[in-house]
């Protein structure tokens, strides 16, 4: 009996495990990376096949560095001049997590931080269709977007400050909607709910899709500043 006990008990665990492994579409935290140069595009561990994805020419932009956040290394995006720049649409660095459907809540989340720098973040289905838009800028206010139509006004939702903030998106792709959890270093979180994605039609969305949060700074102003971030992941279970 003591023995059947024990046989349950390892594969209830090994199943628990399974299903927090099974769960996980994307996991960044740049600690296996060597300082000073950009980020392996390939990502190690689990799961298995989930890539960072940037254009080579805007290597001089990205170095992993020693760690102003959590962990002792991070991404810094910083704002260096590049030769022969590519269009802006290929200045985004890209973190494309493994297939899935689009059927279960989705959660995005990474920690950053503003060292002058402002910065755009999407999240999408890792094709071309964007399910939401955030923008923050050098002052730290934050912004949603609800359109890519012209003249269309971005939603202020508050000011992340100049500390560390950890950001995190709740998706529900089948309601066309998705909330903004950003936790704050300093001060009261920022929370937006039901803020609708701008992709409006579910058929448009890819299947499998390969969720991706990507980002670009925005509103640079010389190569000193720069947006730091510290870890990055994208998951079907709660943060």
């Amino acid at each position: 009996m003591k023995n059947l006990l024990l046989q349950a008990i390892i594969i209830i665990l090994g199943t628990l495990s399974f299903a927090c492994e099974s769960s996980k579409i994307l996991t960044a935290d740049f600690e296996s990376d060597a300082i000073n140069v950009p980020p392996t595009k390939n990502l190690p561990g689990n799961p298995d096949g989930d890539v960072i994805k940037y254009h080579d020419a805007i290597q001089p932009r990205l170095q992993v560095k020693n760690s102003s956040l959590s962990g002792s290394k991070s991404l810094h995006y910083i704002d260096n001049p590049i030769s022969d720049a590519p269009p802006v649409a290929s200045q985004w660095v890209g973190f494309k997590g493994i297939g899935t459907d689009l059927t279960q809540t989705l959660w995005f989340i990474y920690t950053g931080k503003s060292h002058g720098a402002g910065v755009t973040i999407d999240i999408s289905d890792g094709h071309i269709n964007t399910m939401g838009r955030l923008v923050i800028a050098p002052s730290g206010e934050a912004s949603v977007v609800h359109s890519f139509g012209p003249d269309v006004p971005d939603h202020p939702i508050g000011n992340v400050g100049t500390g560390a903030h950890t950001v995190v998106f709740t998706v529900f792709t089948s309601l066309l909607k998705y909330n903004i959890t950003i936790i704050k270093e300093n001060g009261a979180n920022i929370v937006a709910e039901n803020q609708p994605m701008i992709t409006t039609n579910l058929l448009q969305f890819s299947n499998p899709a390969h969720p991706t949060i990507s980002f670009l700074l925005t509103q640079p102003t010389r190569s000193t500043t720069f947006y730091e971030i510290g870890s990055v992941g994208i998951s079907r279970k709660e943060p």
